[in-house]
């Protein structure tokens, strides 16, 4: 046991070694530019007895919702108000809209709860992101079962170079769509959902970029609910609000910032014009510091067809200007909310050294890794005496020994999620370390 002890640590140091001249070898940065969006879709194909496939035409409002992404072009979406009845509800809008005009999107599971028959859903772009897991959160603190369902998505970015440095950027979406009412008892429903949500990124001791979204039902910021989220007890765990607007946002000085109702009157939609700030897209201080490798845009939080001239009025009259008028047409007829987006930076490694590369025609693998780890070795370089595996705690995981080999598969999908050792020794001799990320 001392002995593995010992090799592990001299492992960590030649790893660590390994990266320190990895990081020498980065000398430059390149940057891509996200996309995010998180619209309240209105009882997207979820017929009720005031909403129904005449004033809420599906087939209507996949033509808006197209005319909306080609507007926006978000990269992530997170919606609320899916059909949670109607299954086939995420495979509507991914097929009939979102990926129209050349995108290539996908969507997580529906998680909404047993009596609830609308929920939250994420669509991503598959060029640049892909979905690692997904959880919800349930109950409340007092194992109450919430409103709704608050769920948690985790993604990475797929960066071409992934490979070569070994440095994957996490993104965190935390969907919400809170209770609806202006009661105190309402109040307290919120506020007790926001609770939860706290309380277990605080028990998971939660870090890097994370993003809180959705229809939050707020009126101002002195409610419990908004509290939570941003002044909560452990500063590390807190969102930021890129707008960083207090006050009771239901009044004309912030009608720049109300994202419903686009109308004044009607059945299916919500009646009195523009007058709430519902819907937010918050951000951890890692985003708003730029710590981990994802930096928010400053100035790009947006509510889409907003122009602060709505007050208590539709959002098509007077002439709204804000955006092109098939957009403005499309946003009054999808929805009595309007979309909140805004954009970040993702730092991207740029690798510049030939020895990186030069020392991967040996061999190359798959990383992060999901279920199972390729290792491929060039054709006159299989005879592999040993292929270890430890985690960061230095426990052996694995051990393989006198592989003739050009490919060797790993299962690791019983693996915890995390950061392991790959230790390779070729049969002359020659050792190599690397870093891997088990997603």
């Amino acid at each position: 046991m001392l002995l593995r002890k010992k090799f592990f640590y001299v492992l960590v140091s030649v790893c660590l070694s390994l990266l320190t001249l990895t990081q020498d070898n980065l000398n430059a940065q390149s940057y891509d530019t996200l996309r995010m969006m998180s619209y309240n879709l209105m009882y997207y194909r979820e017929t009720t007895s005031f909403c129904t496939n005449t004033n809420n035409n599906p087939n209507a409002k996949d033509g808006y919702m197209e005319d909306i992404m080609d507007y926006v072009n978000p990269d992530l979406l997170v919606v609320c108000e899916m059909s949670a009845t109607q299954t086939i509800a995420p495979f509507n809008l991914l097929n009939n809209a979102i990926n129209k005009n050349g995108r290539n999107f996908w969507f997580a599971n529906s998680s909404a709860n047993s009596f609830q028959s609308i929920g939250n859903m994420l669509y991503f772009n598959q060029d640049k992101l892909e979905l690692v897991s997904q959880y919800a959160i349930t109950h409340d603190l007092s194992n109450q079962q919430l409103v709704r369902n608050i769920d948690v998505y985790r993604l990475y970015y797929k960066d071409s170079t992934l490979a070569s440095h070994n440095d994957t950027t996490f993104i965190n979406v935390v969907a919400a769509h809170l209770k609806a009412g202006s009661n105190s008892a309402d109040e307290l429903e919120r506020a007790d959902a926001t609770e939860a949500v706290m309380a277990h990124l605080d028990s998971i001791n939660a870090s890097g970029n994370y993003f809180f979204a959705g229809d939050l039902n707020l009126y101002d910021s002195f409610e419990p609910a908004y509290q939570d989220l941003v002044n909560y007890v452990n500063p590390a765990q807190r969102f930021y609000d890129p707008v960083n607007i207090a006050g009771n946002w239901s009044n004309s000085p912030y009608a720049i910032l109300h994202t419903q109702s686009t109308h004044t009157s009607g059945g299916c939609f919500a009646g009195g014009g523009m007058d709430n700030r519902f819907d937010f897209i918050l951000a951890s201080d890692e985003v708003m510091n730029n710590t981990d490798k994802v930096e928010y845009l400053s100035n790009t939080y947006t509510t889409v067809g907003q122009d602060g001239q709505r007050y208590n009025g539709s959002l098509t009259s007077p002439t709204n200007n804000s955006a092109p008028t098939n957009v403005i047409n499309a946003l009054y007829g999808m929805s009595d909310h309007l979309p909140v987006t805004l954009d970040i930076k993702v730092e991207i490694p740029v690798v510049t050294s030939l020895t990186k590369s030069e020392r991967k025609t040996d061999y190359w693998y798959n990383n992060p890794v999901n279920e199972v780890l390729k290792i491929n070795f060039a054709e006159d370089y299989f005879k592999i005496s040993d292929i270890q595996v430890y985690n960061a705690s230095g426990q052996q995981m694995l051990a393989l020994n006198q592989l003739n080999s050009q490919e060797v598969r790993i299962q690791m999908e019983s693996f915890p999620l995390g950061v392991y050792f790959l230790y390779i020794r070729h049969a002359d001799g020659k050792q190599w370390v690397e870093k891997l990320i088990k997603n």
